[in-house]
């Protein structure tokens, strides 16, 4: 993280400097070191804010080191790790006395749809990340300290633009922590494959149970804890996408269409196709052609 450090500092982000108040809400970036451990402590319920509208803090640690604790466990802040909490709420973090100093950035903001959907996203998660200094979040982060600096961002939309973009970075992040590519990507081959081989089949999710080895309880609390979707939705994902195909790729009637794709009947799949894409396949057809 020492290059971002620096960076920060011939930005200006200097000790305890506000770069930015905005408009409707505010929106701050930090660069801080801290050597004094009696004086360094942030308990999150005593902090002033309303738990239903609340701010959120993202801060990330450059060098040194710091603490940071929450219903998850205590974890040892060293550079490269970081934090998002929204306050008030139940957490603590400070400067431990057995750290010399903890130099960090951190960025906080009052924009309402950000704090309040991350702080959703965060419900039985622990808030502590590791990151690497060319890591998309951090680079987003980095993106918006550099709109705070002088000169910086263009307008309020760019400012605004900025944090959803954060927002969805750090989203794609707890994303791929809880589902790991390589096995969610290897779970979701092995069931599209079999979906394939018996596409104008009726199976449930008991056939790919018993072909896992699993009883139908274990496979679907499996599937769903390495991919994050439910089987059966699954493959009926997989049974549209094939529908969809030969819908836009031949002149079959709808009826051979369901017939082929593993769907009951016709009204079965404009139903499933309308729930998905908002209109009828007949529509759907005319306009992709």
């Amino acid at each position: 993280m020492k290059n971002l450090h620096n960076k920060l500092i011939r930005l200006g982000h200097a000790r305890s400097k506000e770069v930015n108040i905005s408009p409707g809400f505010f929106l701050t970036g930090y660069l801080e070191t801290h050597t004094n451990h009696e004086l360094y402590q942030w308990d999150g319920l005593r902090r002033s804010g309303d738990p239903d509208h609340p701010y959120l803090l993202f801060q990330c640690t450059l060098d040194g080191w710091g603490q940071y604790s929450d219903s998850s466990g205590t974890y040892k802040l060293l550079p490269g790790s970081a934090f998002i909490v929204p306050i008030p709420s139940a957490h603590h973090y400070c400067l431990p006395k057995a750290s010399p100093f903890w130099t960090f950035f951190y960025i906080m903001t009052s924009h309402p749809y950000v704090a309040e959907r991350i702080r959703d996203k965060q419900e039985n998660k622990g808030r502590v990340l590791q990151l690497q200094e060319d890591s998309p979040l951090t680079m987003r982060a980095q993106q918006i300290l550099e709109g705070l600096a002088p000169g910086g961002f263009l307008d309020d939309f760019a400012r605004e633009q900025s944090l959803f973009e954060f927002m969805i970075e750090y989203e794609r992040t707890l994303y791929r922590e809880s589902y790991p590519e390589d096995q969610r990507e290897a779970m979701l081959d092995d069931v599209r494959a079999y979906t394939l081989a018996h596409l104008n089949a009726q199976f449930d999710v008991e056939g790919l149970a018993e072909k896992s080895g699993m009883s139908r309880s274990n496979f679907s609390h499996r599937f769903k804890a390495v991919t994050g979707l439910s089987p059966a939705h699954y493959v009926q994902q997989v049974r549209l996408e094939e529908a969809t195909h030969r819908l836009i790729n031949s002149d079959l009637k709808l009826e051979a269409i369901a017939d082929q794709t593993g769907f009951a009947d016709a009204n079965h799949f404009c139903k499933v196709f309308r729930r998905r894409f908002h209109l009828s396949p007949g529509e759907f057809r005319r306009q992709m052609r």
